[in-house]
């Protein structure tokens, strides 16, 4: 056992082959069920910390082996008995062994990710001598005299610096207590610096320093109408224009201007940055290399006003009313921020405890906040008001309890691994809004337990300073912060793949990546109508009042559609000068309001929402006048009379879009539909449109008509050719073509007989029989004899159309197969080919009895073989099933398709490669969610394209998630296979390892895509792919969502020439270039719907030409007969459909010769 446990830990980093072999071998069912489900986090988790098991097999590695090996030399009967002594032990340490495995391999890079976070020591010194030569500078500031309001200003105003005091609106007019300046009662280091977890960042940080004023500035009362504020912001004035005057004395050259704390428009700050003078002196004290600056929090003392004063349900600010006998409206935001302003170095005290009283405290504080950066999560009021203070206070809170009965969430052992995930588990499974709240205490009495009950705002309630410390938070970012800690709790669950880098490494706070849909407004564009002085003191801001005012009129009428809608501003607030009083108006002019959605893919789409009943009155007339003119009763097959709301069918604009510009026209402002910012219909457009309009689809983006049409038409095929007389029964048919999966990229029309795409594909199966030929060529002649018959019976006794047709070019050196081309009277064509129970036993005969030499060759043909027959069946199914479950993988697959085809990429990729590929950000999308739009599908496929390192990342698909649906579950997996274990998935890592050994630059494969299906990884990769074809990918991937992202980061549109841009070949990039011109207009005859013409004046036909296959696409073929003669000279590529481009005439042939032939056939 001793010598079993090293072994798992020394391999933990490498192959970690014995760890999974042991997890794979324990069932944990039973031992799971006993444990108290009081518990937030399983105390196993404490056994298996990973410095104990890491420490016990470096110091004693000596031990163990004596042990091992007196073992070995006892008799049977002693180590059975010495067995079952050890089993109680075996039994701790294998209740969680999957768990167990992940802690040990989080642990490695954990500790790895700590020394990269952790700040430079030489960085930390520099800005502590600077924090102490700004102390003593701040304590040589002398007392002031008292001054009344018109005296401080004028006192400013004739100052050297001209500095202005920072007051916030409103600005007072008329004030009867006197403003002074004393020497602070405290100064603190608070934040995460003075914590000891702050981590480095890229655009550098600030250090807080908190100056406490003196109690005596102050009166009792002093906490009603702003009169606090006004004081701190006098104070903060005096503070800035003596720092200048005394900070070159002392040799600390700054500069000096105001900031608000985290977006609080009541709490100015000083900030403070390193400037190189230009005549530096040899005392000079400079840390602008440390990309550090100094932030002086001003604050009070902790008790100085009353608490209970204070809490949210209190109002504080006195304003008239129409009505003097009205109660006034509680002021939460202005009770919270003058709370926190006295509670500073209170948390710091109790934190630092906190980070002694538990050694991990610390690196998961660091975990936590590198978490939440990655997520676009922080303290500020735009940027979801939880950062790292919250988090730490958080876990602070577990650790003294948390649970209902106050039983402990957080053990002080834990590790920072442990610790990280209890308290994203908290945030996942405890709703800290609506349901419940925590509430805690630091003083001497320690406590924290779950309260029933929420109050419909975030809170985690502190009982002795009585504040909430989720005060910044709002019930949409709330909601999107538990979204957030659910998905990465699945993640820390999966014991199957490592998921650190999605986890901590990769950045999924990008609006246009992270929503499925991102609606802006310009600030600008709404006035501040109903903004009056109640709402005033209420939300403090316009931008608090207006986001408010959005999220309740859009989570009434999005309801089901949407599972999480956040609001924010895009503003970013930015240090301004002490010259004015609070930040230019021009800052805020270019601010959007940011609507995020996350979309419900089963009921985003539908065209219809349904109110109350006609009966239920009152319910009825709410709901009228909430929907204005859109609200009328309809009757339904139930018979229910319901009020309703009717949404039309538009296939280039999703419902959701339609309805938010409908309900905020309504209650927002009439004309602001004009002025809404939506990229997300751009990407719909960007779609095929088929000649044949949509109108009768009830869901005419995820699922046009056009598919089922097909699909009917096939079906009734399939019933006609089971029913044929034949000498053999047909056992089976099996489809294989894209667009009876819903992903071609081409919507099927009838009578397109132009189109690539319009044969549809299936593999035929008899009966069982013993007479099928044992050579190739015989059993292929005998096929076509079945074929030639079921041509002869449908053209006879049927309406269909048949012919045979050779297919020399699907499997090499194989000229004798002949495939049935079948045309129906709707208007589609289908092509059927035949396999055999001999086919496969053939062909590994001919492997067999190969020569070495031949072996690779007749391996290669096996596996086209194995492609086009059992691989494409096998692939069929698994992805007509997930586009069931996914509504939107259609949909993006077929765009991605339009994007690699318009990049002459799609000629070189076979379809069930690309529908794998796009798969990924479905069956695995972390770290963002699955997509339900196609602008986010899309989107997060070219950056996962953009950010995958083929060459070392092998792409292992999970084609079994589990459903929360139990019907579609337990059909999927009949349908399909198991869930990926992580035996299996160790198989497909190792297949990659090894193809990786063979071919470390992967010339001869790039991708390795893999699947249960699939455990070799290379079926659908080992073809036509080329290096150069992969680069070319990766790059032009990287190139399109970077220039994606900075436009829309820019300002919030992405233009109709940007995304031509991204859809147009770079066609310098080529050796050379071949234009092709044809006669004929291939964009009508394929059944695309040309951008310049209206469907109703589009002549389609509605009968088949005498010969159908001279209506295919001519430039295809001669593209075909290149490759087939230089393929070994030079990388061809071309466009797969020349009904996609302009003027549906022109075709390009592009190539890259081979070096290495090239330059030797020169020579």
């Amino acid at each position: 056992m001793a010598k079993r446990k090293r072994q798992s830990v020394q391999h933990a980093d490498a192959s970690n082959v014995s760890i999974t072999s042991t997890s794979g071998e324990i069932d944990t069912s039973d031992l799971q069920s006993n444990i108290d489900d009081s518990s937030k986090v399983d105390i196993s988790e404490e056994l298996s910390e990973p410095h104990d098991v890491h420490e016990s097999g470096d110091e004693n590695d000596d031990d163990e082996d004596d042990d091992s090996d007196s073992e070995d030399e006892q008799p049977s009967f002693i180590k059975r008995q010495k067995k079952s002594q050890l089993s109680a032990q075996d039994v701790q340490i294998a209740r969680e062994t999957a768990e167990l495995f992940k802690s040990n391999i989080f642990k490695l890079e954990i500790d790895e990710l700590i020394k990269e976070l952790k700040l430079k020591e030489s960085h930390c010194k520099l800005i502590e001598n600077s924090l102490h030569r700004l102390h003593d500078i701040i304590q040589q500031i002398p007392k002031s005299k008292e001054f009344a309001l018109f005296e401080a200003e004028a006192l400013f105003s004739n100052s050297k610096n001209k500095v202005v005091i920072p007051f916030p609106d409103p600005k007072p007019t008329s004030f009867k207590s006197k403003l002074q300046y004393d020497i602070p009662e405290f100064v603190s280091l608070v934040g995460s610096f003075g914590l000891k977890t702050a981590i480095q960042q890229p655009k550098g940080m600030s250090v807080d320093m908190a100056l406490t004023m003196p109690k005596s500035l102050f009166q009792p009362k002093d906490y009603l109408n702003y009169r606090a504020i006004y004081k701190r912001a006098f104070y903060i004035a005096y503070l800035a224009d003596q720092l200048i005057q005394l900070s070159k004395k002392n040799h600390l050259p700054i500069k000096v201007s105001y900031d608000y704390l985290n977006g609080d428009r009541l709490c100015p700050t000083i900030l403070i940055e390193s400037v190189s003078p230009e005549h530096p002196h040899k005392d000079d004290l400079i840390f602008e290399k440390t990309k550090m600056s100094i932030r002086l929090i001003v604050g009070f003392e902790i008790g100085l006003f009353e608490s209970k004063k204070l809490l949210p349900d209190r109002n504080c600010i006195r304003v008239q009313t129409k009505n003097d006998s009205d109660p006034l409206p509680p002021t939460p935001l202005y009770n919270a921020s003058l709370l926190s302003s006295t509670a500073y170095k209170y948390y710091l005290e109790n934190l630092v405890t906190a980070r002694k009283s538990a050694e991990a405290f610390r690196d998961a504080a660091m975990l936590g906040k590198l978490w939440l950066k990655q997520k676009g999560f922080s303290s500020h009021f735009n940027e979801g008001g939880f950062g790292h203070f919250e988090f730490a206070t958080l876990m602070a809170a577990l650790l003294e309890g948390g649970g209902e009965n106050g039983n402990k969430i957080l053990l002080h052992g834990f590790s920072s691994y442990q610790l990280f995930k209890g308290t994203i588990k908290y945030l996942a499974t405890q709703d800290l809004c609506n349901d419940g709240y925590l509430s805690f205490s630091f003083s001497l009495d320690k406590f924290a337990a779950y309260k029933k009950n929420g109050f419909k705002v975030p809170t985690i309630f502190d009982k002795y300073t009585k504040i909430n410390i989720l005060w910044k938070m709002s019930a949409s970012s709330y909601e999107l912060l538990k979204k957030y800690a659910v998905e990465t709790l699945c993640l820390l669950n999966d014991v199957v793949q490592d998921r650190f880098k999605p986890i901590f490494i990769q950045k999924s706070d990008d609006n246009l990546l992270k929503y499925d849909s991102l609606v802006q407004i310009p600030l600008k564009s709404i006035d501040e109508e109903g903004f009056g002085a109640l709402e005033k003191i209420s939300f403090l801001s316009f931008e608090n009042f207006i986001c408010s005012k959005i999220y309740r009129i859009l989570s009434k009428a999005l309801d089901e559609r949407a599972t999480q809608i956040h609001i924010s501003i895009s503003k970013k607030d930015r240090p301004w000068s002490i010259n004015k009083r609070k930040p230019s108006s021009s800052d805020s002019h270019d601010a959007l309001i940011n609507i995020g959605l996350f979309l419900d893919s089963s009921r985003c789409e539908k065209k219809v929402t349904k109110g109350p009943l006609h009966s239920e009155k009152e319910a009825g007339e709410k709901f009228a006048s909430f929907w204005g003119t859109k609200a009328q009763l309809r009757k339904y097959k139930d018979g229910n009379i319901q009020y309703s709301c009717l949404w039309q069918s538009i296939s280039t604009e999703s419902t959701v879009i339609t309805i938010i510009k409908y309900i905020l026209t309504l209650h927002l402002h009439k004309d602001i539909s004009e002025k809404l910012i939506i990229n997300s219909n751009k990407f719909i457009k960007l779609l095929p449109q088929p000649v044949i309009s949509s109108k009768d689809s009830t869901q005419p983006i995820i699922l046009p008509f056009h598919f089922q049409d097909l699909k009917n038409s096939y079906n009734e095929l399939c019933k006609t050719l089971y029913d044929l007389n034949l000498p053999l029964v047909i056992k089976s048919i099996f489809p294989t073509s894209p667009a009876l999966r819903n992903t071609s990229l081409l919507l099927p029309v009838p009578f397109s007989s132009s189109s690539e795409e319009f044969f549809n594909e299936s593999i035929m199966q008899f009966e069982t029989s013993a007479k099928w030929p044992d050579e190739l060529i015989a059993l292929e002649q005998t096929k076509t004899a079945f074929l030639l018959k079921i041509d002869q019976l449908l053209n006879k006794e049927t309406a269909y159309k048949c012919f045979l047709q050779n297919d020399e070019l699907t499997i090499p050196y194989n000229d004798k197969i002949v495939v049935l081309k079948v045309l129906t009277p709707e208007g589609y064509g289908f092509s059927f080919r035949i396999l055999t129970e001999r086919d496969e036993v053939l062909y590994l005969r001919a492997i067999e009895n190969a020569t070495d030499k031949q072996k690779k060759t007749v391996t290669d043909v096996y596996l086209r073989f194995n492609q086009k027959y059992m691989g494409s069946t096998k692939h069929h199914r698994a992805v007509a099933t997930l586009v069931n479950h996914y509504p939107f993988y259609s949909p993006v697959v077929r765009l991605f398709k339009r994007w690699l085809d318009s990049q002459l990429l799609l000629c070189h990729f076979p379809d069930e490669l690309v529908e794998l590929i796009a798969l990924k950000v479905f069956v695995d999308p972390a770290p963002f969610s699955a997509p339900s739009s196609v602008a986010s599908g899309f989107l997060r496929l070219l950056h996962f394209l953009s950010t995958w390192n083929w060459k070392e990342e092998p792409l292992i698909l999970d084609l079994a998630k589990e459903f929360d649906d139990d019907s579609d579950k337990g059909n999927y997996i009949d349908k399909i296979s198991d869930r990926l274990t992580v035996q299996s998935y160790q198989v497909m890592y190792n297949n990659f390892n090894k193809l990786r050994q063979e071919d470390p630059s992967a010339i001869r494969i790039q991708y390795f895509v893999a699947s249960k299906e699939d455990p070799s990884g290379k079926l659908w990769t080992s073809h036509r792919i080329s290096l150069p074809i992969a680069s070319r990918l990766t790059a032009l991937s990287k190139a399109a969502i970077s220039l994606l992202l900075k436009h829309q980061q820019h300002n919030g549109v992405i233009s109709n020439k940007v995304l031509k841009l991204i859809f147009t070949p770079a066609l310098k990039d080529y050796d050379f270039v071949v234009r092709l011109n044809v006669p004929t207009d291939f964009s009508i005859a394929s059944g695309i719907l040309p951008d310049n013409k209206f469907k109703n004046l589009v002549q389609t036909s509605s009968e088949f030409s005498e010969d159908v296959t001279t209506t295919a696409d001519p430039t295809q073929r001669y593209f075909e007969e290149l490759v087939s003669r230089y393929n070994n000279v030079m990388v061809l590529s071309t466009n797969k459909f020349i009904g996609l481009s302009d003027t549906g005439k022109v075709n390009v042939i592009t190539g890259l010769f081979n070096p290495s032939v090239v330059n030797v056939g020169v020579g």
